[in-house]
C-alpha cells in the first residue's frame, strides 16, 4: 500500500466519521422536535433543561436554550478539559439545536399532531426512545458528542472521578426530579421519562457496539493441531496457545483461543465436531474487539 492510498484510506475514513455523526444528530433532534417537545416530557441532560425553561418562560425556543446551555458547557469544558475534545463536541454541540430548529419548524409547517391526544403516550415513548438511543449511539460511537451535560460528566471524571455512568444517572435524574417539582411534567409524564431514559439507554449501548457482535472460543481437544490448522488457514484467524492443567487428571494440556465473527462461530463448531466430538469447548460473546482484522482493514 503506497502513501497515496492510505492518505485517501484515512480521508474515506474522516469522511464517514462525520456523516454517520450529522445523521446520528439529526436522528436524535428529530427524536426531541417531533415527541418530547410536543409532548413536554422533560428527560434528562441539556434537551429536558430546555423543554423546563420552555414551560416556564412562555414562547423561549427550546433550540435557543439548548444552543445557550452548550456554549456555556463548551467554555467550561475548554477551561477544565483543555482543546482536545473541543472539535466534535462543538460541531455536535451546535448541530443538534439547528436540527431542531429546523424540525420545529417543518412540524408547524406540516401541521402534525404528535402529542398524546392523537397518539398512545406508550407508542411515544418506545418510539422516541428507540430513535434517540440509536441516534446517540450513532454519534457516540464515531467520536462525536452532542454537547450537553456529557461535558459535566467529563469534568466530573477528571476532577472528582466520578464514573460516567454514575455521574449520568445523577445529572438526568436531577434534571428529570426538577420537572416534577416545578409542575413541568406530570407524575405520569415523569414515570414515562424514566422508561424513555432506560430504554435509549439500552438502544444506545446496542449501537455503540453493534459491530463487535464477535464470540471469543476457547478450545480443548485432543485434535487441537487439526483444528488449528483450519482456523488458521481456512478461516485467516490468529490462534493463541494457553498451557493449562486438568485439576481432576493433573495432566497438562492446552487450550486454543480464538475470536471469531456469529457466522464463522457456527462454522468452527462444525469443524471441532468433525475432527472430535468429545472436546470441550465454550464461548463467550466479546462485546468490544480491536486490532487487525476487526476494527481495521487487513
Amino acid at each position: 500500500m503506497g502513501p497515496a492510498f492510505l492518505k485517501n484510506k484515512a480521508l474515506r475514513k474522516k469522511v464517514l466519521e462525520w456523516f454517520y455523526i450529522t445523521v446520528g444528530v439529526a436522528i436524535a433532534s428529530f427524536a426531541f422536535s417531533f415527541f418530547l417537545n410536543v409532548n413536554n416530557i422533560v428527560i434528562g441532560g441539556v434537551s429536558g433543561i430546555s423543554i423546563i425553561i420552555k414551560n416556564k418562560v412562555h414562547g423561549y425556543d427550546p433550540a435557543l436554550s439548548i444552543l445557550i446551555v452548550n456554549i456555556i458547557l463548551l467554555i467550561l469544558g475548554l477551561v477544565l478539559l483543555g482543546k482536545e475534545f473541543l472539535i466534535k463536541t462543538t460541531y455536535g454541540s451546535l448541530l443538534y439545536p439547528a436540527f431542531i430548529s429546523f424540525y420545529d419548524w417543518l412540524y408547524k409547517v406540516l401541521a402534525l399532531d404528535f402529542s398524546g391526544n392523537s397518539l398512545d403516550m406508550m407508542l411515544i415513548i418506545l418510539f422516541s426512545s428507540i430513535l434517540m438511543g440509536a441516534g446517540l449511539g450513532m454519534v457516540m460511537k464515531h467520536g462525536g458528542t452532542t454537547g450537553g451535560t456529557e461535558v459535566l460528566q467529563k469534568i466530573a471524571f477528571k476532577y472528582l472521578h466520578v464514573p460516567f455512568s454514575a455521574s449520568l444517572f445523577i445529572l438526568d435524574g436531577l434534571v428529570i426530579f426538577f420537572g416534577l417539582i416545578l409542575n413541568v411534567a406530570s407524575l405520569q409524564i415523569t414515570l414515562y421519562a424514566v422508561v424513555f431514559t432506560y430504554i435509549s439507554g439500552i438502544v444506545m449501548d446496542t449501537v455503540v457496539f453493534s459491530g463487535f457482535n464477535k464470540r471469543a472460543v476457547y478450545i480443548i481437544s485432543s485434535k487441537n493441531e487439526e483444528i488449528k490448522n483450519e482456523l488458521l488457514h481456512k478461516f485467516e484467524r490468529g490462534v493463541t496457545s494457553i498451557k493449562a492443567t486438568g485439576e481432576y487428571s493433573k495432566m497438562a494440556r492446552e487450550i486454543l483461543v480464538c475470536v471469531l465473527s456469529s457466522r464463522e462461530y457456527f462454522r468452527l463448531r462444525q469443524i471441532i465436531e468433525k475432527y472430535d466430538p468429545n472436546a470441550f469447548y465454550y464461548a463467550v460473546r466479546a462485546s468490544e474487539v480491536r486490532g487487525e482484522g476487526f476494527s481495521y482493514d487487513v
